[in-house]
């Protein structure tokens, strides 16, 4: 609402009369003494951080509209657990992160902003003004910034790093009616902010001072803003210095879930070395196949559920030991760090509702309700700012169990340490890769399921039964035929990185050497000239001494799985056919006959029952490869079925000595994107990715040009071989290949 006429002239009237007062000299009658007094300069209360053009501020004057400017941060400010690279300073009064201000005030608003609401209201219908602000990041303030968040937060330990120092000011000048500011400060892997008040007059509207994140999960509304009673703000604090309130801007990650006394969590501090607490379950927790009423909560990040674990630091995974265990992070933390730990159980309410949502998310198709949740946190260091932070969230539902591992912020660790799993005898075990390879720093960053932090597994389900007239399970029907019923040799795998040599009875040329034999692995490789050693793939390109095709390469064997696979060789009969044909739809033009194939099918299910391996009643991975020649040609096929998550390093593709040739199947190196892989192609085929194994360097290539002269000029002729070499690259032809016009030849239409 803005003034009426009337009022603005009242308004400009009443500044007059201030002007023109007898403030500084007084007259009396000539016979008496006349008194002098000389006018102070106005100076702003102690509380605040130097502010204006004496400062070296940026300044910007009001000019109506809730204007608003966006300013650069120099230094990443941390909030409420989300990190910003700018800021939108409002001339409301208001500071956001993620948007302008666009809305009226009263927190929580629970909608889309995080924002810290100095004094906001709609000033600029009533008064004009100034804001300014300036970014420090040494001197004096930063020195002054150090000493006050040490004062009033004593339990920690900053070293302030960079300072940002915005000011408002409304009505006279330079004696300002409304004076207010906000400090941002950071450092020491921490954030806070201070909000500092002097006068202020009278206001109309709404107004509001505090702060709000989005969905309110953090909030806070100064009480004297909001009451009528804001002229008393500059007597208001917090930290007892009346004018100055201060605030911690740490929050756990928002993949946490929700912990500690505001969350009605049972909390416990470090008492002794190595220690820890049985915790009774509500509800028995299934654990891969063992069923437990309660478990160990450890002090050094560690959870176990047959027995406590007495050591300090980790037995590296996998121990092959008589322990069932979740290790968030285990190291002798206890021994570096003040320890802090809460749990809480649930049955009903919100948390069950998140948790329903997340593994559904995660695990699609499993229609899963949780009805249990169990919920610990540690937090290492200062408890106002955890130097490490780290939660484990159990889920059970129906004969269906989870666990969740989320990770904030870690500090420097001087022990080893791990975060993973591991079962009796290590059945089932994983390690995550960044916890024992020294970027465990990192993990707040890593994931199974593309949330960064969150790690994402089920513990098993072996108790859902299929019955006698359940189905058969079929390959999809890209599969050439494999198994018992097209009479393969069979294998179970066993695991140890074990592999078969198997002698062709034609043989094959891969990209240029011709091979007699070749290696079959359990854990989804073929390799030629020798066997590979290593359980998971070196990245490519590896640039090493193997010729390889890798349709799933990953510890697949480690897994705890079921898992075969089979393989045969043919020489005739209608599995050449299918592959001529295939072959000669996908590569038009070479007029090929197969005449020999080989197929190797894997085949994982997680169960170590056989009835539930043959109907695929639980997850599973199943791949194939096939190879085929003729003639001076050869060509391989890859083809993909139901792929679960796999949590450990992996890929699908090919290399060759030298890395000469090479390519990897895009999302195929990342262990969430697994499940996709039955929906890829490079022929239009979902699930297959046909392939050239390479023997001739002529490749021909038929394509309809708009004009000659396209190829007429050399750089024209240079655009157009390299727009031909990726559409053959996307069709399986190796990234290498050199493309060289050979001839032209112009035709009538």
């Amino acid at each position: 609402m803005r003034l009426s006429l009337a009022s603005q002239h009242l308004l400009v009237l009443l500044s007059v009369l201030s002007l023109t007062n007898p403030s500084s000299t007084t007259t009396t009658d000539p016979s008496v003494n006349t008194t002098t007094t000389t006018a102070q300069p106005w100076t702003a209360p102690a509380v605040f951080y130097p502010f204006g053009l004496a400062a070296g501020d940026t300044e910007h004057v009001e000019t109506g509209g809730e204007s608003y400017y966006s300013v650069g941060l120099s230094t990443p400010f941390k909030f409420f657990g989300r990190t910003y690279n700018q800021i939108y300073v409002n001339y409301n009064g208001l500071l956001t992160f993620n948007v302008p201000s666009t809305s009226g005030p009263y927190s929580p608003t629970r909608g889309a902003e995080d924002f810290i609401a100095a004094l906001w209201n709609d000033f600029d219908d009533y008064y004009n003004g100034v804001f300014s602000y300036q970014q420090y990041t040494n001197g004096s303030v930063l020195t002054r910034a150090t000493q006050d968040i040490n004062q009033y937060f004593s339990q920690v330990n900053i070293n302030a790093a960079w300072v940002f120092v915005v000011t408002w000011r409304y009505a006279l000048q330079p004696d300002p009616a409304i004076l207010f500011q906000v400090v941002l400060i950071s450092g020491s892997g921490q954030s806070y902010f201070l909000m500092n008040y002097g006068d202020c007059a009278v206001l109309y509207g709404q107004l509001e001072a505090g702060y709000d994140t989005i969905n309110s999960t953090s909030y806070f509304v100064i009480p004297d803003s909001t009451n009528g009673n804001y002229q008393n703000l500059k007597n208001t604090s917090n930290v007892n210095v009346p004018g100055r309130w201060a605030f911690n801007a740490w929050a756990a990650p928002a993949i946490f879930y929700l912990f500690g006394s505001a969350a009605g969590d049972t909390e416990y501090s470090l008492t002794s070395d190595e220690g820890y607490v049985p915790v009774s379950f509500s509800i028995p927790y299934t654990f891969f196949g063992n069923t437990y009423n309660s478990l160990y909560v450890h002090f050094n990040g560690l959870l176990t559920f047959n027995q406590p674990q007495p050591a300090s630091g980790p037995n590296y995974n996998p121990t092959r030991g008589a322990e069932d265990f979740i290790a968030a992070l285990w190291s002798d933390l206890d021994d570096y760090y003040s320890c802090f730990f809460s749990y809480q159980q649930y049955t009903n309410g919100s948390v069950l509702t998140r948790a329903t949502h997340d593994i559904n998310q995660y695990f699609p198709q499993m229609n899963f309700t949780a009805s249990w949740v169990f919920v610990v946190t540690w937090k290492y260091g200062p408890q106002q700012n955890p130097a490490i932070l780290l939660q484990v969230v159990l889920i059970s539902g129906g004969d269906l169990s989870f666990f969740l591992m989320n990770y904030g912020d870690c500090a420097t660790i001087s022990e080893q340490m791990e975060a993973g799993y591991d079962t009796i005898n290590s059945i089932y075990h994983f390690v995550i890769p960044d916890s024992t390879n020294g970027n465990y720093q990192n993990l707040k960053n890593t994931t199974n399921v593309n949330v960064p932090g969150r790690w994402a597994f089920i513990a098993g389900n072996e108790s859902v039964s299929t019955t006698t007239t359940a189905q058969p399970w079929t390959a999809p029907a890209i599969f050439y035929p494999f198994g018992s019923a097209a009479r393969d040799a069979e294998r179970l795998i066993s695991g140890d990185e074990a592999y078969e040599s198997v002698a062709l009875s034609t043989p094959y040329t891969f990209f240029g050497r011709t091979y007699n034999s070749l290696y079959v692995h359990y854990n989804g490789l073929i390799t030629f000239n020798q066997p590979q050693p290593a359980s998971g793939p070196y990245y490519y390109v590896t640039r090493g001494a193997e010729d390889f095709i890798a349709p799933l390469w990953s510890d697949l064997d480690d897994m705890g799985w079921m898992g075969k696979y089979w393989y045969q060789q043919y020489t005739s009969g209608s599995v050449l056919t299918r592959a001529t044909q295939d072959i000669n739809w996908y590569f038009p033009q070479m007029n090929f006959t197969a005449s020999w194939v080989f197929v190797v099918t894997w085949d994982f299910v997680a169960t170590s029952d056989v009835n539930s391996f043959i109907h695929h009643s639980a997850q599973a991975i199943t791949f194939q490869g096939v190879l085929i020649s003729g003639g001076n040609l050869s060509f391989f096929l890859i083809h993909y079925g139901d792929c679960a998550i796999i949590y450990d390093q992996v890929e699908a593709g090919y290399d060759t000595i030298n890395s000469i040739h090479h390519f990897v199947i895009p999302g195929s190196n990342v262990g969430y994107s697994i499940p996709n892989l039955k929906n890829t192609s490079n022929v239009n085929v979902p699930g297959r990715w046909a392939f050239m194994g390479g023997s001739e360097n002529v490749v021909g290539l038929q394509m309809r040009l708009q004009s000659f002269s396209d190829l007429t000029k050399k750089e024209d002729i240079e655009t157009v071989l390299q727009q031909i070499k990726q559409e053959l690259v996307n069709r399986g032809l190796s990234s290498s290949v050199e493309m060289k016009l050979r001839k032209i030849k112009k035709t009538q239409p």
